[in-house]
């Protein structure tokens, strides 16, 4: 009888991934209040969460 594998077991056979990280090159600041208000003070760095806004799902 076989044994059946969960999901973490199978897992385990797979490689581990490379992330590329480029380096962020020193731009415009954002005044110490708004940073604190936005969660950074690059606005490079600023890209809020839109969540459902940005993916059509048919729903009125």
């Amino acid at each position: 009888m076989e044994k059946k594998e969960t999901a973490c077991q199978c897992l385990d056979d797979l490689p581990l991934a490379m992330a590329y990280v480029p380096m962020q090159k020193w731009g415009d600041q954002y005044a110490p209040a708004v940073g604190l208000e936005r969660g950074t003070i690059f606005p490079q760095l600023d890209l809020p969460f839109i969540g459902e806004e940005a993916v059509p799902n048919g729903r009125k």
